[in-house]
């Protein structure tokens, strides 16, 4: 069979595209691995500028994320009417099964490993079903990376060490699509990745890789020989640790993306961001990962109803005087499938409940009614947050009091420079931009799948 895999983009504002969103696509990766070798593969990354090829496939296998739902859901459309079968994974299909089968004649629920081999096996049959669900835990392969050819992707090695996140936090997707359970990798596969990597540069791409402490120090202990600079996102919890600190280091951390959210307890609270109170006072926190030489890179959201103007601005301030990496300042998204959406709707506070698919909505832009903003002023806000912070004297003043954790080395030097550069680019690039290609809402194609007639939509086979 012929296989065409593609990583649709968010959309496009022109021919430069945003070069941090621009790392190799793991999920196409997996899904390479999975693939039997007797099969043909094609894949294009919309990312990069390749262009979509009109010719015929067995099967279009796409992973969905919610900002690239519209441009999904347009390509789908593009092959169906080939008389080509799509099929549809990821995050944003497991969160809202309902939507995503209407626009496909498959979608994939939870994780690939168990279930894309079974796809393939039924569509060789004919008897192609409408949904698949995963196994609830996670069964890792080792991606076969050759897939990306010679794609210049930027230059980080993407690896998982373990999929999930144990917190509750209301707006977090990942949480809502692994019901706040985290599930490690086994070490020797996560070791066998890393000596096989193209770059000795990686990010270990889970949203908490210290969802488990006890596998993260086991994990530390592997991976210091293998000379590796990595780093990663996780929690607080890193620095109530002085040896799993110490195992960091010495494994070869640079930084970590640590999510502050806010400044005020209240807010955390409202955001059920409880470790973030539980740990207390930032300064030291901050000062325990600097002094062990690792970077920061801070994330914090704006537009709950416990902040005003106000709290935007000490936000700003704090995180130059605290000398972090780099930062985040983002509002508030109500990403479907979240406890944050669920009570928005419950408020009537939406917009539009399907903001995703919406021809007028843009990248930055405010789906819901804030409490104590108008829409304009908390974007608005969030630009000059970036601006303040990616600003000359900020980048300078941040370099210069915090040498042990921005420039331990010429190199993470030289990286400070050059990303913070980037970061500040890059405001004007994503700010604005447009989901899809198309200037109308995707059109609905199929009945929606219900759970109550799993039966019935099972039974439906592509002819």
């Amino acid at each position: 069979m012929r296989i065409l895999f593609v990583t649709p983009h968010v959309g496009r504002k022109d021919s430069a595209y945003v070069r941090t969103w621009q790392m190799e696509p793991l999920p196409i990766a997996t899904l390479a691995a999975l693939t039997p070798k007797q099969h043909e593969i094609v894949y294009v990354d919309e990312r990069l500028g390749e262009q979509l090829p009109e010719e015929k496939f067995d099967v279009v296998a796409l992973p969905v994320e919610t900002y690239t739902a519209k441009r999904a859901y347009e390509i789908a459309a593009m092959y169906e009417d080939m008389g080509i079968p799509v099929v549809f994974g990821g995050y944003h299909v497991t969160l809202v099964p309902e939507e995503a089968s209407q626009y496909a004649h498959t979608i994939v629920v939870g994780f690939a490993e168990d279930t894309w081999p079974r796809v393939l096996d039924d569509l060789a049959e004919g008897k192609l079903l409408r949904y698949y669900k995963g196994a609830k835990a996670a069964r890792y392969v080792l991606p076969d990376r050759s897939i990306f050819a010679a794609r210049k992707y930027f230059a980080l090695s993407c690896v998982e060490t373990g999929r999930g996140c144990p917190l509750t936090c209301s707006f977090c997707s990942i949480t809502a699509a692994t019901n706040a359970t985290y599930s490690g990798r086994p070490i020797a596969s996560i070791v066998a990745e890393l000596e096989a990597a193209k770059f000795r540069n990686v990010f270990f791409v889970e949203d908490n890789f210290v969802g488990n402490i006890p596998h993260a120090k086991a994990l530390m202990r592997a991976i210091a020989p293998l000379g590796i600079r990595w780093v990663g996102q996780g929690t607080l919890a890193m620095t109530k640790d002085e040896e799993m600190l110490e195992l960091m280091a010495e494994s070869g951390c640079q930084g970590v993306l640590i999510g502050f959210e806010s400044l005020k307890k209240e807010t955390l609270l409202l955001m059920d961001k409880r470790i973030n109170v539980h740990y207390g006072d930032y300064n030291k926190m901050v000062d325990k990962l600097h002094r062990a030489g690792i970077g920061i890179y801070g994330t914090f959201i704006f537009g709950s109803d416990t902040e005003d103007e106000s709290d935007v601005l000490k936000t700003v301030k704090r995180a130059t005087e605290m000398g972090i990496f780099m930062a985040a300042f983002n509002h508030l998204v109500p990403f479907p499938g979240t406890a944050f959406y669920k009570q928005l709707l419950r408020e009537g506070r939406m917009d539009d409940p399907e903001w995703w698919l919406s021809p007028d909505f843009r990248f930055g832009q405010i789906s819901f009614t804030p409490k104590n903003f108008t829409q304009e002023q908390l974007h608005d806000l969030c630009i000059d947050a970036r601006r303040e912070f990616y600003g000359v004297p900020s980048i300078v003043s941040r370099f210069t009091s915090n040498l042990k954790g921005n420039a331990t080395s010429l190199r993470k030097a030289a990286n400070y420079v050059g990303i913070n550069y980037l970061l500040r680019r890059e405001i004007d690039q994503k700010d604005g931009l447009p989901l899809g290609n198309n200037s109308k809402r995707p059109e609905r194609r199929y009945p929606s799948w219900q759970a109550s007639d799993l039966q019935t939509q099972t039974a439906m086979i592509w002819r």
